[in-house]
């Protein structure tokens, strides 16, 4: 149990090092660029394996704050991305991944950091389960929307790919842990450790990939990065509070927004699209888990201060 909390726990850091590794010995990752989407599918399994029908009940007992949160993160994104792109002047390849994360759902991690800030999980899981299940329509449909008019899109692949590689993984999770429950402590100990290999591997393919051109984009893609998360935190905070939302909402928002499925995202980028645009999602992996476990973490401090207070007064 301790090697499974150990390799969680610096899951960032096994990114930077495969990474690093991919970058100077790229040569045997670049065979395995097809074994994304099986990657992937381990860790929407892992995503399966971790959801309840609980986790929707929120649609019918909260369903403004879902629908907001679902909403806001599929009409705003795609134009955070768009709207990057263009102020930075990036290649269409980067501008397309940037474009591809505001089109895709909201990521599990985000739970993770709601978790950790201790404020509104429910609603996190609630709006990254549901953001996750109209995936295929959406994401699609969004796609041709916003990058259709540079280049044919595969809408019905599309859809396929993320009904394989999402939606039939998650429901395998939800069948395994309805079915296998007495062998849940033995399957919980496995899928962590397999699911921060597949990410890693991810990293070292999708790096393998780019190796000859990363020197004259990571600069740039690191920043568009960088204002992308920070854009999406802001969005997710500035409109719960326009809706007048208490502070737990309101920080459990933040990470709904700015937290999104990166590994789908390089996944549909490698599939469909120029390797250059999985760049953004690749690099987000990264960021997004050390400035939202940061910002989870400030948080989470200053809830210990106020916890006396009722939420709805901070």
């Amino acid at each position: 149990m301790s090697i499974v909390k150990f390799i969680t726990k610096y899951t960032t850091l096994w990114v930077i090092l495969g990474a690093a590794v991919a970058f100077m010995i790229p040569g045997p990752f670049k065979g395995f660029g097809s074994w994304i989407p099986f990657l992937l599918g381990i860790i929407m399994l892992g995503m399966g394996l971790s959801m309840t029908p609980g986790d929707f009940k929120l649609v019918f007992s909260r369903p403004r704050d879902v629908i907001v949160g679902v909403a806001v993160v599929y009409i705003c994104m795609p134009l955070v991305g768009l709207g990057l792109g263009t102020l930075l002047s990036l290649p269409q390849a980067l501008t397309i991944g940037l474009i591809l994360l505001g089109c895709s759902c909201t990521g599990t991690t985000s739970n993770v950091m709601t978790f950790l800030a201790n404020r509104d999980k429910a609603l996190t899981v609630t709006v990254s389960s549901l953001s996750t299940m109209v995936a295929p329509i959406v994401t699609p449909a969004l796609l041709m929307f916003y990058v259709g008019k540079y280049m044919p899109i595969d809408a019905a692949g599309l859809f396929m790919s993320i009904i394989k590689v999402v939606i039939i993984p998650i429901v395998l999770g939800l069948v395994i842990l309805k079915v296998f429950a007495s062998q849940m402590n033995i399957i919980t100990t496995v899928i962590p450790i397999a699911s921060v290999l597949s990410v890693v591997f991810i990293i070292c393919i999708v790096v393998s990939l780019n190796v000859e051109r990363l020197s004259s984009v990571a600069g740039p893609a690191f920043a568009a990065c960088t204002l992308y998360t920070s854009a999406g935190m802001l969005i997710g905070y500035g409109v719960s509070r326009i809706l007048h939302m208490n502070t737990d909402k309101r920080k459990a928002m933040t990470f709904i927004v700015g937290v999104q499925q990166t590994a789908l995202s390089v996944t549909l980028a490698i599939t469909y699209f120029d390797p250059m645009s999985a760049i953004p999602p690749a690099i987000l992996i990264v960021w997004t888990t050390v400035f939202g476990t940061l910002i989870a973490t400030v948080w989470k401090n200053r809830t210990k201060e106020t916890k006396k207070i009722p939420a709805d007064i901070i």
